[in-house]
């Protein structure tokens, strides 16, 4: 079975998501739930776009002659706008409202006026950049954002700019999906957190750390269980979880050997176990328990790194696999597919944007990846200066 086919598997028993409101400073980084639609024009008023002077129709003609005007006012932005005496000018700021009757808004860098101190009686145009048509630096009513439009849309990924369109709307909340809890248990008699601890051979414990830290990247939040080959003790945890998470994830134990814990105590009446066509992280499986979605990684840190990306990231984000690969064009030596299965390999970014490939796919070449680069199966290859297709890691 292809990645993409077994994602859209899982995605069928994915978490019921429901919805929460917080405020609009804590909205980054998380998904909106709601289409936010402007319910006013952003800029709800005509605004300068610089420092300058706002010139109405007959001052701004007899400026054109090189005619001094006068200045009969200054708008400070924030402050109530004033009216333009007939043939003459008005200080304003950027920001700051302009008078209804203004033409244009002369930067103060193109008059003979200092730039700071009080308004001037009168000024000089000093210069005519080209193009400087009617409106010129005049911000219009709406040009950010008309009345009606959809800022925001249900289902992305709100950014830092988004928590300020919100902000600029005078939005105080928004709903958003409630992030996911997610129980993540790591198996394996001979894996350790604490070396110190242990008299037999063991392993460091690197799947729980890494993959808590990547459950909270990816805006959900982990709680962590670790556990050895014992059945008993594994099913304890899971019946312990199930009541106070949306998904249990776990790691190891699901292969063919003796002591496969997870395999032994759900395969039966919970979980599927397979072998998907990738490498690495061939071994997976998913079930469900009392309503809650499992899945099973394999315990290699390489396979569970690559397997959270790409599946429990489709489940978080509620996005199949297959519409989150992204092209780019690989620069490097030829790689060839396996023979029998995708191959993800470590990438980055060079200078000139392209993606080049690291020589190994250890968990330390991924370390300092940007993407993962799927290479189709054999006789299939990706050449230098080819369209690949990639994943954000």
């Amino acid at each position: 079975m292809e990645p993409e086919e077994y994602c859209r598997l899982i995605l069928a028993s994915a978490p019921q998501r429901t919805e929460e409101t917080i405020p609009t400073m804590s909205g980054h980084g998380r998904i909106a739930a709601e289409d936010v639609i402007a319910d006013s024009p952003i800029p709800g008023f005509a605004t300068s776009a610089m420092d300058g002077f706002a010139l109405d129709e007959s001052a701004l003609t007899s400026a054109r002659t090189g005619a001094e005007v006068d200045v009969s006012g200054d708008i400070p932005a924030g402050a109530r706008p004033v009216d333009i005496t007939p043939g003459t000018a008005v200080r304003v700021m950027t920001g700051a409202q302009v008078p209804a009757t203004a033409e244009v808004v002369v930067p103060v860098e193109y008059t003979d006026a200092e730039r700071t101190g009080p308004a001037p009686d009168r000024i000089r145009i000093s210069s005519w950049p080209k193009g400087a048509r009617p409106g010129w630096n005049i911000r219009a009513v709406g040009e950010d954002t008309g009345s009606g439009d959809t800022v925001i849309t249900a289902g992305e990924v709100i950014n830092s700019a988004g928590v300020g369109t919100l902000a600029m709307m005078g939005r105080e909340t928004i709903r958003v999906r409630r992030s996911l809890t997610i129980g993540l248990i790591v198996t394996g008699d001979e894996l350790v957190t604490d070396s110190a601890t242990s008299s037999q051979p063991f392993i460091h414990n690197s799947n729980l750390p890494m993959l808590s830290s990547a459950i909270a990247a990816a805006g959900a939040i982990p709680v962590e269980r670790s556990c050895g080959d014992d059945p008993a003790v594994f099913r304890q945890i899971v019946d312990e979880l199930r009541d106070s998470v949306d998904l249990i994830i776990t790691t190891g134990g699901i292969s063919a050997g003796a002591f496969e814990v997870v395999r032994q105590e759900l395969g039966d009446d919970h979980s599927t176990f397979l072998r998907l066509s990738m490498r690495p992280g061939g071994p997976q499986g998913h079930g469900r328990i009392a309503g809650v979605p499992l899945l099973h990684f394999p315990g290699t840190p390489t396979g569970a790194f690559l397997s959270f990306h790409l599946f429990a990231r489709s489940v978080i984000a509620a996005r199949p696999l297959a519409s989150r690969w992204r092209k780019a064009v690989y620069t490097g030596p030829e790689i060839t597919g396996h023979s029998t299965a995708v191959s993800l390999v470590p990438g980055r970014f060079t200078a000139g944007g392209e993606i080049a490939a690291f020589d190994r796919s250890r968990l330390r070449d991924f370390a300092g990846a940007e993407v993962i680069i799927r290479v189709p199966r054999a006789p299939e290859a990706i050449r230098h200066g080819e369209v690949i297709t990639v994943l954000d890691c």
